[in-house]
Parts: C-alpha cells; sequence; structure tokens
C-alpha cells in the first residue's frame, strides 16, 4: 500500500519554468540546466526502483520522498518501507561511470569527483528516524537502510574494511533479494496492522515539502526573466490577449488559458502575490479590466485593498 506516492519533486518543476523564463543566451543557463539535469537523473532512478518493489512477495506500506523535521533540521528520504519486523530505507542513487566507495575515508568517488559517502549518510538517517518514531509514535521498532544504485551503466567499488558492505550497497537489480534477506533476519513482527498505518500517516503528515530559492541561489533578478505568455505549441513568448482568449503571433495558437502557466511561474519564481499592474506587464497585457478579470478568477485570494489589493497565486 502506498501512502506518500512519488510525484515530480517541485524543485525539478521550478528548475524547469526557470529554464524557460531566462532570457535568450543568458550566461547562468549552463549551470541551470546542468542542475536540472542532475535532479531529473536522480528522479529518473528513484522511479525505476518501482519495477523492482512490484516483485516483493508482501506488500509494505510504503512512502517516497519523505522530508521530515528531527526538532532541529530537516533530513530526507527516497523511499521507506514498512513491514512488521522493521522499516526499511532505501536511499536511491543514479550515477554511471567507475564508483568507488571508501568506507574509512568516508566519501565515495567518481573520476576525480568526490561525494558524500553513501553508507553515511544512510546511517544517519536511520539514526534520526529511529529518533523520530520514538518521539512522535513512542513505538521502538528496528530501521534498517540499503543504498541502492540504479543506473546499469555503473561500476562499483569497494575499498572498505567493511565485510557487510556488499549487503548494504547493492545495484537495482538486487533489491528484491536483499529486501527478502532482511525480512528472514528480522523474523519478530513488532507491530500490528494498525501500528503500521498509524506510523504511515504520522509520516505522511509530518512530511514538508521544500523548493529552494533558484532565482537567489543563481543570483537573478525580475529583470533575466522573459515577459508574457508562452506559448504551448511553438514555445514563443508571443501570445496576444483578444476577446477572451490568446492568440499566437507566431504560429497562430489559439488558446484560452495560457495565462494560468505564466501566473504558476510568476508565483514559483517571482512572488506568490501579484498586483493589477505586476500581472499587466509580466503577461503583457494594456487593460487593467483584463488583468483583473483574469485575476479575480484565477487568485485563491485577495490581500489589502482598494488601490493596493493583490492577489494571492
Amino acid at each position: 500500500m502506498i501512502i506518500k506516492p512519488r510525484v515530480i519533486p517541485p524543485d525539478i518543476n521550478h528548475l524547469s519554468m526557470l529554464l524557460k523564463r531566462l532570457k535568450p543566451n543568458h550566461p547562468v543557463t549552463p549551470q541551470v540546466e546542468e542542475m536540472l539535469s542532475t535532479k531529473q537523473a536522480g528522479w529518473n532512478g528513484e522511479q525505476s526502483l518501482d519495477f523492482h518493489l512490484d516483485y516483493l512477495k508482501d506488500s509494505p506500506i510504503i512512502l517516497h520522498n519523505l522530508r521530515l523535521h528531527d526538532g532541529h533540521h530537516f533530513f530526507q528520504m527516497d523511499t521507506l518501507l514498512l513491514f512488521p519486523s522493521f522499516i526499511l530505507i532505501i536511499e536511491a542513487k543514479n550515477m554511471k561511470g567507475q564508483i568507488s566507495i571508501h568506507r574509512e575515508k568516508k566519501e565515495m568517488r567518481r573520476d576525480l569527483e568526490s561525494f558524500q559517502d553513501p553508507v553515511e549518510q544512510a546511517e544517519r538517517q536511520k539514526d534520526l528516524l529511529e529518533e523520530w518514531l520514538l518521539h512522535h509514535t513512542e513505538l521502538k521498532v528496528p530501521v534498517d537502510f540499503l543504498v541502492v544504485f540504479t543506473n546499469r551503466r555503473c561500476v562499483l567499488e569497494f575499498d572498505s574494511s567493511d565485510p557487510r558492505i556488499h549487503e548494504k550497497v547493492i545495484r537495482a537489480t538486487s533489491l528484491v533479494g536483499a529486501i527478502e534477506r532482511k525480512k528472514e533476519f528480522y523474523k519478530e513482527e513488532v507491530l500490528t496492522g494498525a501500528d503500521m498505518m498509524r506510523i504511515g500517516r504520522a509520516l505522511a503528515e509530518a512530511h514538508r515539502e521544500h523548493v529552494p530559492d533558484y532565482m537567489k541561489r543563481f543570483n537573478l533578478s525580475y529583470s533575466d526573466l522573459q515577459k508574457g505568455v508562452r506559448c504551448p505549441e511553438c514555445g514563443k513568448y508571443s501570445m496576444r490577449r483578444a476577446k477572451r482568449k490568446w492568440i499566437c503571433a507566431v504560429c497562430a495558437y489559439s488558446s484560452y488559458s495560457s495565462h494560468e502557466q505564466a501566473l504558476r511561474e510568476y508565483a514559483a519564481l517571482v512572488s506568490k502575490v501579484i498586483s493589477n499592474k505586476e500581472a499587466q506587464e509580466f503577461l503583457k497585457i494594456s487593460s487593467r479590466h483584463v488583468a483583473y478579470r483574469i485575476l479575480s478568477a484565477y487568485a485563491r485570494s485577495t490581500v489589502g485593498g482598494g488601490k493596493y489589493i493583490k492577489y494571492l497565486l
């Protein structure tokens, strides 16, 4: 049973919006493209695990992409499986190339690049989750983890004296077998079905989404963005408002709702509140009455009043 399904992470959506909105040939575009590509690769790797999880003999309670607060900081887990006898954290890595894991040095290397040791990362998640469960549910449950490399084009090497490293770090093709072995190890059932549902719901309710401020991260301002309504057909910011619909000046495509995507992008990249004048400028419409009708229909609510009114997107 999936209590928290896997959905496209909002940071991928926000980076995609930013990439489309940046002015042509903007110097920061390659950096945004690289970050988006990295995050999409990670997302693809997580998705690929679902194929293998479908082959488990028993159906656990599953939660994807959990971000919890431990009282001081947030910690995040790719996938969590709840069984009657234990809880399993799956940390997915979609990396290609020759991957070397050095437990003693607490690092992972790919060519000349150095990364955090994924086993240390997963062990930290395990400790934090155990503390969170005890604090929020008063249940002491065994928690284990697997680091799963999902990309077929990777070669794993281990420079470690840890004899169980092969049980902690595996390929996706070995996932089902590794889980079944852990189920054999954790034989004593410590959770009832009701306990598992209570834990699953508590975790899902405690999840807190986070989207970094990419405008700030890339040192961008409002002036770096293209204004206007983007044509869904040709991709140009050339749609013009005419008789309650939008018509593309380049390809003649028409739509009644293309402004909605533009307003979503404004909320993600600029501000979640917008005035009539700001909407006119961003959507490139000259009539405040048209802007009023659009915002009144689209906005969730308003703040302020009179000429100072703003619309919550």
